[in-house]
């Protein structure tokens, strides 16, 4: 079968920003229907190929190909098309490339699949796309280009399927081994190293280990994607995609895209002794977190690994410094732990630490707040290249904060979440969406600026 592999174009809220993606699941998607021998992929990277083409949009820049240019490198024989919509914000982008990919081959196949159909279903059918995936896509896609009847894949749905009130999910790939490297063969590859997807320079890679999550955060929105069940690629096979990269691509930097790459211990002690393994052996490489580790995975024997096998930089899911707004977030984190953690990797050595935090979420009171700040304080006396990423409580599609943030009057817009109708919203990052008795919009922002300023001045 000829399939076509669309990833969209993307916003982003300033010029400075404008990074690659490295298309990590749709390349995995890619790959696996690679391995059958019996398709043949068109992969179609549309913020890649159109990646000096920014225009304004909103309050920020859209970047990549027209739809009028998407929609000529699709081959008019292709019989299946598959579009990714990796960000609930690309709604009304991805919409408007499937109006046109129909007018120009109706009769064509299409099929959504991505964060945005599987958070938020009701809103996904009511493109013209033929088909939404909910959930992780190897296997759903692979049923339907084997030519299966939608209606009996789980975790596929049709717009007959718009009045239901639940969309279970696809099935989960058990085995990640049993997975493909994503694919390294798609057009333009070596560009991909050239800029990290967090604008690093230099021949960087980035890969995922492990997929799930079985905690149960408030507000994280990553259960409808992968699930609640953690599986991760043995340590072999994550060694063996490192090897690959860095001998057959010179990759000298690697960014772990991971939720949770240090879930499971003995399994971490094995990649990090084979990264060393590796770099003794004349590779030099470096590597870092940049979606954050669980902080109660790690001890100090595993520090003493990270930093031996040449960790650049370290991202910790911290979220907040009041141990009460850790229990109201469901975030299960010990700050007396946490802190003692964050000690051992400036002790250690490790050159960068990234904490990432929350603010304006529901509950922090005044207190609480401060509470916070002497936390940080603390952290910051302890030394150490140390630097925050503050986020602006956002209820994502999918979570509960969601549900809680309606069910108590919380939300400023109700249509905040439907960007089918709110196309000014370029990044959740620096929009208030939540309003309680304890904060308004301003002070939100304000709580912002104040972290931000109390490590920047270090």
């Amino acid at each position: 079968m000829k399939i076509s592999l669309i990833y969209p174009p993307l916003i982003f809220p300033y010029k400075n920003q404008i990074v690659y993606s490295h298309c990590i699941g749709l390349r995995s998607l890619s790959s696996f229907l690679k391995m059958s021998g019996k398709h043949e992929i068109n992969f179609i990277d549309a913020l890649m190929l159109g990646f000096s083409n920014v225009e304004k949009y909103a309050n920020g820049f859209l970047v990549g190909l027209e739809t009028s240019e998407i929609v000529a490198k699709i081959p008019p024989d292709t019989e299946l098309i598959g579009i990714s919509a990796p960000f609930s914000l690309l709604a009304p982008i991805v919409h408007d490339i499937i109006d046109a990919i129909k007018v120009q081959l109706p009769h064509t196949k299409l099929v959504m699949g991505g964060v945005y159909p599987s958070t938020q279903p009701h809103f996904a059918l009511t493109s013209k796309a033929d088909m939404i995936v909910v959930g992780e896509g190897e296997s759903a896609l692979k049923e339907i280009s084997d030519g299966k009847d939608p209606s009996t894949i789980p975790g596929v749905y049709t717009r007959n399927s718009a009045e239901r009130e639940f969309f279970p999910s696809a099935q989960m790939v058990e085995d990640l081994d049993s997975l493909p490297f994503p694919d390294y063969s798609i057009p333009m590859m070596d560009e991909y190293f050239k800029l990290s997807p967090r604008n690093v320079r230099g021949r960087t890679a980035s890969i995922h280990t492990s997929r799930g999550c079985p905690f149960h955060c408030e507000f994280c929105s990553i259960h409808p994607v992968y699930g609640r069940k953690w599986r991760g690629r043995s340590a072999k096979g994550v060694i063996e995609e490192i090897r690959y990269l860095a001998s057959r691509h010179s990759i000298n930097q690697l960014e772990i895209e991971d939720d949770n790459f240090t879930l499971k211990r003995s399994r971490t002690i094995e990649i990090l002794e084979g990264i060393i393994d590796l770099n003794e052996s004349g590779i030099n490489l470096s590597w870092r977190t940049p979606n954050g580790i669980r902080i109660d995975t790690l001890d100090e024997e595993v520090i003493a690994l990270i930093q031996k096998s040449n960790c650049s930089s370290i991202t910790l899911a911290l979220e907040h410094g009041d141990q009460e707004m850790i229990g109201i977030m469901d975030k299960n984190l010990d700050l007396d732990k946490a802190f003692n953690i964050i000690r051992l990797l400036i002790k250690y050595g490790i050159p960068n630490i990234t904490l990432f935090l929350i603010v304006g979420y529901p509950g922090e009171t005044k207190e609480r707040f401060e509470n916070s700040l002497k936390y940080l304080n603390k952290v910051r006396m302890l030394g150490g290249n140390i630097s925050v990423c503050v986020n602006i409580a956002q209820p994502y599609p999918g979570t509960k904060l969601l549900a809680r943030c309606r069910a108590e009057g919380y939300i400023v817009n109700r249509d905040f979440d439907n960007f089918l109708v709110r196309r000014d919203m370029t990044s959740s990052r620096h929009f208030v969406t939540v309003v309680t008795p304890d904060f308004d919009e301003q002070e939100v922002l304000r709580r912002k600026q104040f972290l931000e300023g109390i490590f920047s001045s270090t």
